[in-house]
């Protein structure tokens, strides 16, 4: 058993798929075998099994590729069957660039070599734009997806050719530094992690594309590679303080601009998005900190981001499957409907908060401490905004989750849950891989040094960190703060007492109904937010749309002067030819 075998057995799979018939009973069944037999494939091959390198000149195994490795499969057999209970339509197809998925994003983390890298990692985007087009009307965000990802890819090859013209190789080994080739290797790198200025392809695919597909490669699969890649450019080239503070900039950024454009959607899904852009400016700023504490805090924010985020999307999916929409407006009082899906994403929430002890408070912490150890006289004043922006943007990213919790599952009940069918409600397909992630959270959080820091980057890997955390020893005071607590409420004697809801003495009507969203609405009108939040929804911060509108404008100009009328063609090449003769 090889190293390639999982990779060849996806690629098989995916041909497969797409020869077969689309009938369910025989898809479904085949999918799900199909994607534990390859988890179970990809672990075996990895952590039990003497893989022999010398065999494979053009791949690599060292403990970060197989950390990757194997979190690759393990959404891929999570997602597979989620994506049972969730796909309805075309799901051969849809397995098929599933499996396609799988293998491209497996070959990325194991390349050794610059042109198989490329080649996979195009693979990839290509299997994308094709996920997002099976939903009918998602063409437009299909298209944005693949010019964004797709030129950032043309970044890629020229960042590759200055590496090979220095170095006269295409191994992925140390390299000289190169400017140039450094911003395009990380312009390909932020793009496909969702980093801004080149994230405005998510929030349209998060909206329009099947949820499955949102949650398996936006929010897990492409931040995993996007962010895999930068740690490894870091790695391989040695960033003068300059270049790493410039990056550093763009993570702080990065945080506090999604994040405040995640407060003011209605839409799950969209808030959902720019919180997955918003996390990656943590690990952009552990990585760019070029401490060992910022690259391992950057890269285990990367792991836990892609959990509990996938786990968020879950459980909109199952919001929105139940109830036909995931416009927080009309949800609420979702709770006792769906119990399980509240409390895996109710955990999911305080994960992304950063709250202890859950995964995401280790991961930042982490990435706190690099940030200090990178503080340097020359940029401490910018090192420490870096600092305040990480810090000001869990906070932001809590109460942006308060939203969201309450506006789907708390407060007052929504008027769909009459008219929800209890057949739409939880079923195990849906719910199994939210309680696993949901338990990761967990489990990453009290036992992140053991299960994953020290067999990733050794035991003495954390020998830098300022002080101490113990995680276990948190999670006891906090319980038995929740216990004793709940204990005194007990012994009090205190009476409740049920009764309806009142504003201004009167009893709530239904059309006197508020939501999460209307909490938060202030937020949109103050200022300077309300001008920014205005321009952004003209797209004036959108790379994307600003280009295309450039382009157009080019095109409008030029179609003006080549208008087919043939006098005008004549006169252009009399006024041509006169230029010409002029400068000669």
């Amino acid at each position: 058993m090889d190293l390639l075998l999982p990779i060849k057995v996806s690629a098989a799979l995916a041909v497969i798929f797409f020869i077969l018939p689309d009938k369910r009973k025989l898809v479904v069944p085949a999918a799900l075998t199909a994607a534990i037999s390859l988890f179970i494939i990809s672990v075996y091959s990895l952590f039990f099994r003497d893989i022999a390198m010398s065999s494979m000149p053009y791949f690599m195994a060292d403990t970060i590729s197989k950390a990757v490795y194997s979190l690759i499969s393990f959404f891929g057999a999570i997602m597979a069957l989620y994506s049972s209970g969730f796909i309805t339509r075309k799901l051969n197809r849809y397995f098929a660039y599933f499996f396609l998925t799988i293998a491209s994003s497996l070959g990325v983390v194991i390349s050794a070599n610059w042109l198989i890298f490329t080649i996979f990692w195009g693979i990839s985007g290509t299997a994308l734009f094709l996920m997002i087009q099976l939903e009918s009307g998602a063409n437009a965000a299909a298209k944005k997806t693949m010019i964004i990802l797709g030129g950032s890819d043309s970044l890629l090859i020229l960042g590759i050719a200055i590496i090979y013209y220095a170095t006269g190789t295409f191994t992925i080994g140390t390299a000289p530094w190169s400017g140039l080739a450094a911003a395009c290797l990380l312009a390909a790198a932020l793009a496909k992690a969702g980093g801004m200025p080149l994230h405005t392809w998510i929030p349209g695919c998060a909206e329009k594309a099947p949820l499955p597909v949102t949650a398996l490669i936006p929010a897990a699969l492409d931040k995993i590679l996007g962010i895999y890649m930068m740690t490894r450019l870091f790695q391989i080239m040695r960033f003068p303080p300059e270049a790493r503070m410039a990056v550093m900039i763009i993570g702080a950024i990065t945080i506090i601009c999604a994040v405040f454009m995640a407060l003011k959607q209605h839409n799950a899904k969209k808030l959902l998005a720019y919180h997955a852009i918003s996390q990656v400016g943590y690990m952009i700023l552990g990585i760019a900190s070029g401490t060992t504490l910022g690259l391992i805090g950057g890269f285990f924010h990367m792991v836990n981001n892609a959990i509990y985020k996938c786990a968020l999307f879950l459980g909109t999916g199952q919001v929105e499957k139940t109830t036909g929409t995931a416009r927080l407006e009309k949800l609420g009082g979702l709770a006792k409907l769906l119990p399980f899906t509240f409390a895996s994403m109710l955990i999911a929430s305080f994960a992304i908060s950063g709250i202890p002890p859950f995964n995401g408070f280790y991961s930042k912490w982490l990435i706190y401490q690099g940030i200090l150890e990178a503080n340097t006289k020359d940029f401490q004043l910018l090192t420490m905004l870096c600092l305040l922006a990480a810090l000001f943007g869990s906070g932001l990213t809590l109460a942006s989750f308060m939203k969201l919790i309450h506006a789907i599952f708390l407060g007052s009940s929504s008027p769909l849950i009459g008219k929800i069918e209890p057949s739409r409600r939880e079923k195990f397909s849906l719910v199994f891989p939210q309680i696993t992630l949901a338990a990761a959270c967990i489990l990453l959080g009290l036992f992140a040094v053991n299960i994953f820091i020290k067999p990733v980057f050794g035991a003495a890997a954390l020998d830098e960190i300022r002080g101490s955390w113990s995680p276990g020893t948190a999670a006891i005071l906090i319980a038995a703060g929740i216990a004793i607590g709940l204990l005194l409420y007990w012994l009090s004697g205190v009476k409740t007492r049920r009764t309806g809801s009142f504003i201004g003495g009167y009893t709530v009507a239904p059309e006197m109904r508020l939501s999460g969203v209307a909490f938060y609405a202030s937020i949109e009108n103050i200022f300077p937010f309300r001008q920014i939040f205005r321009l952004a929804d003209k797209k004036i911060f959108d790379f994307y749309e600003m280009l295309k509108t450039g382009l157009f404008y080019i095109i409008g100009i030029l179609r003006y002067f080549h208008n087919g009328v043939l006098s005008n063609y004549l006169a252009w090449i009399f006024a041509g030819a006169v230029v010409i003769f002029l400068t000669l």
